[in-house]
C-alpha cells in the first residue's frame, strides 16, 4: 500500500509548478483503536484508519488553506487549486511565509526519534487489548466491598505517521505509538456515593500497568466516602499531582503568543517580571525522552527542544510558532501545534511541566497545621477567567490537621486569581506526574498558603 510520504511526494510534483511564492505539504496517517468494557462485555469497539494532505500556500503574503482525505489524483488536484484560489481572498501581512532557520530557537538536535514508536506495539493484538481491559475492570471490583460499580472503562491507542514538505527544501518525518487505559469507579457505603478515577498512558499497551491504574481509581474513589461540609474560611491547600496539572494547563493557556497578542491573556508584556515569589521553573520540552508529546519537529517543520517558560520564577518567554514569533520580533519556540491535517498550524505545548523538587509530598503535608488536600476538581475551565485570571471552582478532597490527613470534604468553593495562586505557591514536591492535556502537562504536588475556602 502507497504510504503516507509517497502521497506528499506525489502532490509536491503537481504543487511545485502552480503560481505561488511558497508551499508547504502536511501529510499525516493514523490507525486508532478504541475499545469501551461494562460489566465485562464490550459495550464498543472501533476501529480508525485515516489519511490525509493538507496544503498551505503563500502569494502575494496571503495564506491560503485547504485538505482533503481524499488522495485521488483529481482530489489532490482540486485540493490544491482551492488552498490557491483560498488564499486570494484572505489578508495580506508580512508575517506570511515559511519558517526558516535564522527564526528558530531550536537548532536541529540528536533527538533520537526512535523512542517515539514501541516496535512491540503490533505483537499486542486485539484479543490482548480487550483482555487487558477486562481485567481491569475485574481487578478493581476484587480491591474493596464498596466498589458497585464502573461508570466508564475505556481502552485506546493510536500509530500515527506525520510527513511535512515545504519549498524551501524541507522534507522530514516520524512514526508515533501510543495507548491510552481509563477507568471511572463508582463507590457506595450506606447512601453516600463518591466516584474517582484513573489512567495509563504509554508508548506501547504492554507497558500499561492495570494494578496501578486500579489501585488509585479506587482509592481516589472510596477516600471521599463520608465526605463532610467545612465552614467558610482562609487555609492552606494541597494539591494532588492531578489537580495540579490541572492548574498548570490554566497558566499553559496564558503564555500562548497568540492569546497574548489578542488581548487575552492576564500575562501580556510581563516577560521578565517575577510571577511566582518561589524560584520555580516551568518548561515546555518537546525532546523529552519520556515525553508522550515529544517530536523532532512541530507542526511546521521547525525544531523543537526544551524552551525555558518561568525560570527561577520569572516569565522569560511566551509559546510561539514562526507566525507569532516575527510579530513579537522572538524566536518561535517550536510550538506550532496541529489536530490534523485538517487545520492550519496553531499554537500548542509539548511536555510542559513544573520542575520537581527533592523533598517527599509527606513531609510538605506535615508543614501544615490547617488545610485542605484537593483530590479533586470541577468546572476548572469554565471557572477561570484567562483575561482577569480570576478563579472560582468546585472541588473535594481531605481535611489537613496537623500535618495528617483527617477527614474528606465536599461542596468546598475554592476562590483566587491566577497571580495570587503563583505568588502563594510555596512549595512541591518530587512526585511528578503527567497526564495528556491539550498536549503531555507535568507537576508534582503542590502547597498553596492562604487560599479563601467557601464552604458551610
Amino acid at each position: 500500500m502507497e504510504k503516507i510520504i509517497d502521497f506528499c511526494k506525489h502532490a509536491f510534483l503537481k504543487i511545485k509548478n502552480k503560481n505561488v511564492n511558497e508551499f508547504e505539504i502536511y501529510g499525516s496517517s493514523a490507525a486508532h483503536n478504541e475499545i469501551e468494557i461494562y460489566e465485562e462485555d464490550i459495550e464498543n469497539l472501533s476501529f480508525a484508519d485515516t489519511k490525509g494532505l493538507g496544503f498551505r500556500v503563500f502569494k502575494d503574503k496571503r495564506m491560503g488553506y485547504a485538505y482533503t482525505s481524499n488522495l485521488s489524483d483529481s482530489a489532490i488536484d482540486s485540493c490544491i487549486e482551492k488552498a490557491i484560489e483560498n488564499s486570494k481572498v484572505t489578508n495580506q501581512e508580512e508575517f506570511n511565509y515559511l519558517p526558516v532557520k535564522k527564526e528558530f530557537m531550536h537548532k536541529d538536535t540528536d533527538f533520537d526519534r526512535n523512542v517515539l514508536y514501541a516496535p512491540e506495539f503490533i505483537d499486542f493484538t486485539i484479543e490482548d487489548k480487550i483482555k487487558v481491559s477486562k481485567e481491569l475492570e475485574l481487578s478493581v471490583k476484587k480491591r474493596d466491598k464498596r466498589i458497585k460499580g464502573i461508570s466508564n472503562l475505556i481502552y485506546e491507542d493510536t500509530v500515527s505517521e506525520t510527513v511535512i514538505l515545504n519549498s524551501l527544501g524541507l522534507e522530514d518525518s516520524y512514526k508515533a505509538s501510543a495507548a491510552f487505559l481509563y477507568i471511572s469507579v463508582i463507590s457506595r457505603e450506606g447512601e453516600d456515593v463518591s466516584t474517582g478515577d484513573y489512567f495509563g498512558y504509554e508508548r506501547t499497551p504492554q507497558k500499561l500497568n492495570s494494578d496501578d491504574i486500579a489501585e488509585n481509581a479506587v482509592k481516589r474513589s472510596t477516600s471521599l466516602l463520608g465526605a463532610k461540609k467545612v465552614k467558610s474560611q482562609v487555609a492552606d491547600l494541597m494539591l494532588s499531582p492531578m489537580v495540579a496539572i490541572q492548574f498548570l494547563g490554566i497558566i499553559a493557556s496564558v503564555i500562548m503568543a497568540d492569546s497574548v497578542q489578542k488581548g487575552k491573556s492576564l500575562l501580556a508584556g510581563r516577560i521578565g517580571e517575577k510571577i511566582f515569589s518561589q524560584n520555580f521553573n516551568i518548561v515546555d520540552d518537546g525532546t523529552l525522552p519520556d515525553g508522550l508529546a515529544s517530536r523532532p519537529f512541530d507542526g511546521e517543520g521547525v525544531p523543537k527542544g526544551r524552551t525555558s517558560v518561568f525560570e527561577k520564577g520569572v516569565l522569560k518567554t511566551y509559546l510561539h510558532n514562526s507566525y507569532s514569533a516575527r510579530k513579537d520580533k522572538r524566536l518561535s519556540t517550536g510550538n506550532a501545534s496541529r489536530a490534523s491535517y485538517k487545520s492550519p498550524p496553531d499554537i500548542g505545548i509539548s511536555n510542559f511541566y513544573l520542575e520537581p523538587s527533592d523533598v517527599n509530598e509527606g513531609k510538605i503535608l506535615q508543614k501544615i497545621s490547617n488545610g485542605f488536600y484537593v483530590i479533586d476538581v470541577i468546572g476548572l475551565h469554565s471557572g477561570v477567567n484567562p483575561i482577569s485570571g480570576q478563579i472560582s471552582i468546585g472541588a473535594k478532597g481531605i481535611w489537613i490537621e496537623n500535618g495528617n490527613l483527617t477527614y474528606p470534604v465536599k461542596e468546598v468553593t475554592i476562590a483566587t486569581d491566577l497571580l495570587r495562586f503563583c505568588k502563594n505557591l510555596a512549595e512541591v514536591g518530587s512526585d511528578l506526574k503527567f497526564m495528556p492535556a491539550g498536549g503531555y502537562i507535568g507537576s508534582p504536588s503542590m502547597h498553596i498558603r492562604d487560599i479563601a475556602i467557601s464552604g458551610s
